[in-house]
C-alpha cells in the first residue's frame, strides 16, 4: 500500500509538489492530521520555514536596493538564493530516497516555529 498525504500524492511526489512551492508547506504545515507520517510532517514543517526564509529574504533585497542602491547587495542575495535552492534539490534528492535531510539553518527555524 502507498503512503498518502493531504493531496492523496505518494510522499515522494509530495515532497516535490511543496518544495517547488513551498507556501503549500507552510499551509499544510499547519493542519493536524493524525494519519499523516512524522517524515511527510517534516517536510511540511521545513518546506514552510524555507518559504518564509525566502519572503523575508525577498523583503529585505527589495528594500535595501532601493535605499542603499549597491549593486553587492543584490548578488550577496542572489548567492544565498542559490545556495538554498541547491540545498532544495539535495533534499528533494533524499526525499525521493526516503532519506530525511536537515537544510542547516532551515530546519533550526521550521523546529523553532512548529514545536
Amino acid at each position: 500500500m502507498k503512503k498518502t498525504t493531504i493531496t492523496g500524492l505518494e510522499e515522494k511526489w509530495e515532497v516535490l509538489l511543496i518544495y517547488i512551492f513551498s507556501i503549500l508547506g507552510f499551509i499544510f504545515a499547519f493542519m493536524k492530521y493524525d494519519y499523516l507520517s512524522e517524515n511527510i510532517k517534516f517536510h511540511y514543517k521545513q518546506a514552510g520555514a524555507l518559504w518564509i526564509v525566502n519572503m523575508i529574504l525577498s523583503i529585505a533585497k527589495v528594500t535595501l536596493n532601493y535605499t542603499v542602491g549597491l549593486g553587492f547587495i543584490n548578488l550577496g542575495f542572489r548567492l544565498v538564493s542559490l545556495v538554498i535552492w541547491i540545498f532544495t534539490i539535495i533534499t528533494i534528492v533524499k526525499a525521493f530516497n526516503n532519506e530525511k535531510y536537515e537544510i542547516p539553518v532551515i530546519s533550526n527555524i521550521a523546529n523553532s516555529i512548529w514545536k
